[in-house]
């Protein structure tokens, strides 16, 4: 996995904890361990976010980039069967999940 050398700000976090957050709902996952293991790495990874631990694996780093790409794929309309309560909560994370996903190159 590349590194990529970016100081994560408070709105950043933010988004990325949002996103995290909202994708295990989504059942984008092939099964239901593939679906319990996300969930895992979901909370690890937004749980050391919150705590300023940026010792991410590569496999919460896989979570946080799968999560910030279904939000704006959300945003963009996408992933049409979201409902429009999910849709509203990720619009609000529109400029920066965008600018996340660029700077990351996801």
């Amino acid at each position: 996995m590349k590194t990529v050398k970016y100081s994560l700000s408070d709105s950043d976090i933010e988004a990325i904890t949002f996103a995290l957050s909202i994708l295990p709902s989504l059942g984008l996952d092939d099964n239901k361990l593939q679906a319990a293991n996300n969930y895992q790495l979901c909370t690890s990874a937004g749980a050391k976010l919150i705590s300023r631990n940026f010792d991410i694996s590569d496999n919460e780093a896989r979570v946080i980039s799968c999560a910030l790409q279904a939000v704006q794929l959300i945003n963009s309309g996408g992933l049409s069967f979201v409902s429009s309560d999910v849709k509203k909560r990720c619009s609000n994370y529109l400029f920066t999940v965008n600018k996340l996903v660029s700077v990351l190159g996801l």
